[in-house]
Formats: structure tokens, C-alpha cells, sequence
């Protein structure tokens, strides 16, 4: 019984070893092709949708914080406005204190969420539609302000039609993809999500550094307005803070599947 027992155990351990490798080699797999081939200039209008739904993270980030500590959003976009800005929120009310870090702090944590629950196949067409539910709630209830916003009106109607298509295109891939399919699609957009966060932040710290001349406002230097204290050491804050985030659920996620033994 005993001997049973014991080859029992053995034979789920090595099983739980090998679908924890595939999950790691997978990662890697999703990592890799997605760097190698959002360097590609001809193919930069692949990750523009991508690339959007990550502005939308960060900018739903705000809000969600903005509304949460008793203020209220008069508009939110996700389409550039020239300025270096790839999304904006105007927020009112509320505690700035708290909705002005949300943004790169909150789309590196919804990175690890969706790092996390990618290894859950079973799961990744009901998290596709719940994600195309909340960019749909985006564009009913946050984005329509920001065509009153004076000067802002075309990012608004932009921001509309960008989060409306988005909606429809996460709700169609969790109805008609396969868990296989809809699995690794959550997986590059956790693995987007997070490189991005991670990028934006670097390029924030260029600037708050000195490094990159950048003419206009960011969140490092709101957080500056707020406290006095340095936008760089808001910007480096929030990167040793997200990097920290992500090498936590990633070890959290493959353990040392992640780095195979030699």
C-alpha cells in the first residue's frame, strides 16, 4: 500500500514538473517573440492595438484609484495628443496623492494579475471577456467626457472608437478562440502589459533624470507638485517597484522552472 502510495505521489510530482516546464517555456517563448518582433519596423502596426491596450491599463489605472478615493473622471483617452502624451485622465476630486501613481504602478500590477492567471487555461476565455466588459465600461462611462475637455476633442472621439473595437475584439476572441488559443493570448498581453510598464517607466526616469528633454508634464513631475519632492525619485521609486512586482510573480508563478538547471 505503501509502495502504491508512494508511486502515486512520484507520478503526480513529475507530472506537476512538466506542465510547470511547459508553463515556463511557454513564458519565455511568448517573451522573446514579442521583443524580437516589436523591434520590427514593418511590423509596429501589430503591437499599435497593443500598445493601446496597455495605454488603457495605465489610464484606467487613474481612474479607478480617481474614483475610488471619492473623486469623479470627466474624461479619459488612450490616443496620443501630440504632446508626448500617450493617454491622459482628468481626474476631479479625489486624492492626486494616490490616482497619480496608479498609472505606471497600476498597469505593472495588472501585468502580474494577468501573468499569474495566464498559467490557468481553463480560465482564459472567461478573463478575455471580462476584460473586454471593462474596456467596454471604459468607453460608456470614462472616455466620453474628454470630447468637452477643450482641446481634446479629436483624442476623445479617437479614444472612443479605439476602446470600443478593442471591447468587441476581446468579447469575440473569449467566445470563438480555443482555450489553447485564447490561453496565449492572454499570455502576450500579460507579458505587453508588463514590458511596457517596465519601458514607460525607464523612459520616465530618462526624463526625470535629465537624460531626455521633454517639455511637458508627466506623473513624476505631478507627484513633484504635490509633495516637492524630486520627480526622479518618484520615477525610480516606481521602477524598483514594478521590477520587484514582476520578479515576485514570476517566481511566484515557475518557482525555478523559470531558470532551468544546467
Amino acid at each position: 500500500m505503501s509502495n502504491t502510495l508512494d508511486s502515486v505521489l512520484s507520478s503526480t510530482k513529475k507530472a506537476s514538473i512538466a506542465v510547470n516546464s511547459t508553463s515556463a517555456a511557454t513564458f519565455w517563448g511568448v517573451t522573446f517573440l514579442s521583443v524580437f518582433l516589436s523591434h520590427l519596423p514593418w511590423l509596429t502596426w501589430l503591437f499599435a492595438p497593443v500598445n493601446l491596450f496597455t495605454t488603457a491599463v495605465h489610464e484606467m489605472g487613474h481612474a479607478l484609484v480617481c474614483v475610488a478615493t471619492g473623486g469623479s473622471v470627466n474624461g479619459l483617452t488612450i490616443v496620443s495628443d501630440g504632446s508626448g502624451h500617450g493617454g491622459l485622465t482628468f481626474c476631479l476630486g479625489g486624492m492626486p496623492f494616490f490616482y497619480t501613481q496608479a498609472g505606471y504602478l497600476g498597469a505593472a500590477f495588472f501585468g502580474c494579475v494577468l501573468i499569474y492567471l495566464s498559467q490557468f487555461p481553463k480560465v482564459s476565455k472567461a478573463l478575455l471577456g471580462c476584460l473586454g466588459l471593462a474596456m467596454g465600461f471604459a468607453t460608456i462611462f470614462f472616455v466620453p467626457g474628454a470630447l468637452w475637455v477643450p482641446g481634446h476633442f479629436l483624442q476623445g472621439v479617437g479614444s472612443l472608437v479605439c476602446a470600443a473595437l478593442m471591447s468587441a475584439a476581446l468579447l469575440w476572441s473569449s467566445v470563438k478562440l480555443k482555450p489553447g488559443t485564447a490561453n496565449l493570448l492572454v499570455l502576450f498581453l500579460a507579458v505587453q502589459t508588463a514590458l511596457n510598464s517596465l519601458t514607460l517607466i525607464g523612459d520616465l526616469v530618462s526624463i526625470s533624470l535629465g537624460w531626455v528633454t521633454f517639455g511637458g508634464f508627466s506623473d513624476a513631475t505631478n507627484m513633484t507638485s504635490l509633495t516637492g519632492i524630486p520627480a526622479a525619485f518618484w520615477s525610480l521609486s516606481w521602477g524598483l517597484i514594478s521590477l520587484c512586482m514582476v520578479a515576485f510573480t514570476l517566481w511566484g508563478t515557475y518557482g525555478k522552472r523559470l531558470i532551468p538547471a544546467k
